[in-house]
């Protein structure tokens, strides 16, 4: 038996198969390791009952339950290195841009002390 752990945030996902590389005959999705009293364990999919009581929906043995901790810890994703920011350059970080390319450049005084009413009725003649 093959077992391969699938990790989306905080859960993830046991899958059985009979070897390496085939297809799962058995899924188990919503997993979630837990730190208790004991040490770690398998908190699998489990539902609220009306009566306060948990309902488990899958139940495993001690030796699975270590094999799929062992699993997890081998493939658990490593946290990205945290990069320092890069230094601060002189200049305003526009240096590079032409002038141009600015579109503001070229705006009159007209068009900015004009209202928008205004300017759309300038181009009719009465």
């Amino acid at each position: 038996m093959h077992i391969t752990i699938e990790h989306h945030n905080d859960q993830f996902n046991v899958n059985l198969s009979s070897k390496e590389g085939s297809e799962a005959f058995l899924s188990i999705k919503g997993c979630r390791i837990v730190d208790g009293q004991k040490g770690q364990f398998v908190s699998y999919p489990a539902r609220k009952k009306d009566d306060g009581k948990w309902w488990n929906h899958v139940w495993a043995g001690d030796k699975f339950n270590a094999a799929v901790i062992s699993k997890f810890n081998e493939s658990k994703p490593k946290p990205a290195p945290r990069q320092a920011p890069p230094a601060a350059t002189q200049g305003s970080g526009f240096d590079d841009v032409p002038d141009d390319d600015i579109p503001f450049i070229t705006a009159s005084p007209w068009f900015d002390m004009t209202a928008s009413k205004q300017r759309r009725m300038a181009r009719y003649d009465f």
